[in-house]
């Protein structure tokens, strides 16, 4: 019996052990005479960890750009989930007005310089998000998901027309649960 509680309160008093990592990024630049993508990459940091960069050149300046956000969830393929927003990203960067992107754009504030981007873009800017770790209890304040593989697809969109996505997946488990 005693082996039993003890048993009990050394789980409890066990810290979670969480993983969480990318398992995938993809970048495709459907207008190279917009910009070009100079990197598009997950770094190891180490067996449990990892980091993406990208980076993209502006060619051309460009005055207004709409993005598209789109959250799945991998349960027997990938399948549509919580959020699908649509939103003005110059609008954005002048006023902060859409509550859900703020979340995300305060999660990602230490990776990407956003000070330096207003619209319009200009040509030749380097727009780039350096070594973005998924940190799975950063994350979950903002946005309370459960265990499992989840996909991003972000589009910007120029002239009504698509010119770039980014295409990434991550990977999130809280052995407790298993």
């Amino acid at each position: 019996m005693l082996a039993a509680v003890l048993f009990f309160v050394l789980v409890l008093l066990t810290p979670l052990q969480l993983e969480a990592k990318f398992k995938s990024l993809h970048c495709t630049n459907y207008d190279r005479s917009y910009g070009e993508i100079l990197l598009c990459k997950i770094k190891a940091i180490n067996r449990y960890r990892n980091s993406i960069s990208i980076q993209f050149r502006q060619l051309r300046t460009v005055n207004n750009v709409h993005m598209r956000l789109e959250l799945f969830k991998r349960a027997n393929g990938w399948r549509p989930f919580l959020y699908n927003i649509s939103f003005n990203l110059c609008d954005f960067l002048s006023k902060r007005n859409n509550v859900i992107v703020s979340l995300g754009y305060e999660y990602l504030k230490p990776y990407i310089p956003m000070t330096n981007y207003t619209c319009p873009f200009k040509k030749n800017h380097l727009i780039k998000c350096t070594d973005l770790e998924f940190d799975i209890e950063k994350f979950r304040v903002r946005f309370p998901i459960e265990t499992g593989e989840y996909a991003l697809q972000l589009s910007f969109i120029v002239q009504r027309k698509v010119t770039l996505t980014l295409n990434g997946s991550a990977e999130y488990y809280n052995y407790r649960e298993h």
